[in-house]
């Protein structure tokens, strides 16, 4: 892969969704790993298979989560429950196969790109979607934490370099490389500690220890800032659905904007590229000729 290729989108970031409905528009699709982890995913709006659905001619489904595929087939989708690393012994020849954010959790590869290059219509492509290791916020957040944020799941990083030369291992090459707009921000997993984790599927706060000195000084000055100007009805509300962690969140609510604003600031005078403002890419594979 030369620079060129690399860096030509760098500057114009797409919708993840938006770029694989385009390239699955009317046509015969396969999508490897559907089920994307859990099946309460289906009534998210980002829920890919459910896009690829509204686009495609034909699509067909893969994961190796059985009953979550027993459960899509029941709702009308075609899934088969398979190991994308392992044979897929089917018929159907596909212009497009789409993995999406899974390469990253596998243990090997090899399974995964024959199964592409057999699945593959001549002339056919398949788009690979991982978390660029490069992220400047993935950087900082270590910088900051001396920790990594990671998805407890993953076994590796790839960028599209490292990609494009695993897939020539397989007769498959690189023909472009998308940015996609979509991607965390520090200012939300900055406040990751021993004492409350981001579930990062749900986007939901789970306390798992006692709040810090600096929490427990302040919360009971929002507490009474939130009842005194919330209105009563809505006060009411966020008490009866989050109860005891009420004042938790309401810290979260208040500290994330303020890190929001030294880091606006901060990230100003270090030094980054455009390779360095996107969480996720995706590259578009064909076979070699």
């Amino acid at each position: 892969m030369n620079k060129a290729m690399l860096i030509k989108n760098v500057d114009q970031p797409i919708s993840r969704l938006e770029l694989v409905k385009k390239f699955c528009k009317g046509r015969d699709v396969l999508d490897v790993g559907c089920v994307n982890h859990d099946i309460s995913n289906i009534s998210n709006d980002s829920w890919q298979h459910a896009a690829i659905k509204s686009v495609a001619s034909n699509l067909l489904g893969i994961d190796y989560l059985e009953s979550e595929v027993a459960e899509l087939n029941k709702l009308g989708y075609r899934v088969i429950a398979a190991d994308a690393t392992k044979p897929i012994e089917i018929e159907e020849r596909f212009d497009v196969v789409v993995v999406g954010n899974l390469i990253e959790h596998l243990s090997s590869f090899e399974g995964l790109f024959k199964n592409i290059e057999k699945l593959l219509k001549p002339g056919g492509c398949a788009l690979i979607s991982t978390a660029n290791p490069f992220y400047c916020e993935q950087y900082f957040y270590s910088a900051f934490k001396n920790d990594i944020v990671v998805n407890q799941e993953h076994t590796c990083w790839l960028d599209p370099v490292t990609l494009d030369q695993l897939s020539q291992r397989f007769s498959l090459v690189t023909c472009e490389v998308h940015w996609v707009k979509e991607k965390w921000k520090l200012s939300r997993v900055i406040m990751n500690s021993s004492s409350r984790a981001l579930d990062i599927y749900t986007g939901q706060w789970k306390f798992v220890g006692p709040p810090s000195l600096l929490e427990r000084l302040m919360t009971p000055a929002l507490m009474l800032t939130f009842k005194i100007f919330a209105p009563k009805d809505y006060y009411h509300r966020v008490l009866r659905k989050y109860r005891g962690d009420t004042s938790r969140l309401l810290y979260l609510r208040i500290a994330e904007p303020l890190f929001s604003i030294f880091w606006a600031v901060y990230r100003r005078i270090i030094v980054t590229s455009p390779l360095n403002q996107h969480e996720l890419f995706v590259s578009v594979l064909k076979r070699k000729h």
